[in-house]
């Protein structure tokens, strides 16, 4: 029984992966954007600018929308890049699949903050976090925030929630 159900598994994951990967991508190399940093000015480095409490603040939002399945909630918090490269019907059936494998998140700590990129002035963070799970096949896992900076607020461009420790059955 346990063969039958690893390829499905793997599809999964492997489907979350590139669907965090382009939406990722598109916002590490997306053309046409526009410089809101002077060039003089020094990107954060090895230390992101990161408040942990807006970081905890921002994840508690998202995953209070995906804990509820609230799809069309959760697509209105991501920022405009993402939502112009990932149409709604999209992201409803990859969000379907991560709900079905991962459940609910019971729980969540803030691990760190590494600048992911830059284009054209603009910084792009993945905020780590450690979550435990209930309601799919695993246990634990890790999740990841891709966001950009919008004025003063953080933006989501990117969610992955991958299971790390799975469920005996």
């Amino acid at each position: 029984m346990k063969s039958e159900r690893s390829p499905l598994l793997d599809y999964a994951i492997i489907g979350l992966l590139t669907l965090n990967l382009a939406v990722a991508a598109y916002g590490a190399f997306r053309p046409g954007a526009v410089a809101v940093a002077d060039a003089a000015t020094p990107s954060a480095a090895a230390s992101p600018e990161i408040d942990e409490a807006q970081a905890l603040q921002l994840a508690e939002r998202v995953l209070d929308r995906y804990n509820a399945k609230d799809n069309a909630g959760l697509y209105a918090r991501f920022d405009s890049l993402a939502r112009t490269q990932l149409g709604r019907e999209q992201f409803d059936a990859q969000m379907e699949k991560l709900y079905s494998l991962i459940g609910q998140v019971d729980d969540f700590a803030y691990s760190s903050a590494v600048l992911a990129g830059s284009d054209n002035g603009r910084d792009y963070y993945h905020l780590n976090f450690k979550v435990r799970l209930s309601g799919g096949s695993f246990k634990n896992g890790d999740m990841r925030l891709t966001v950009t900076r919008r004025g003063e607020e953080l933006s989501p461009v990117g969610l992955f929630i991958n299971g790390s420790d799975q469920l005996q059955q």
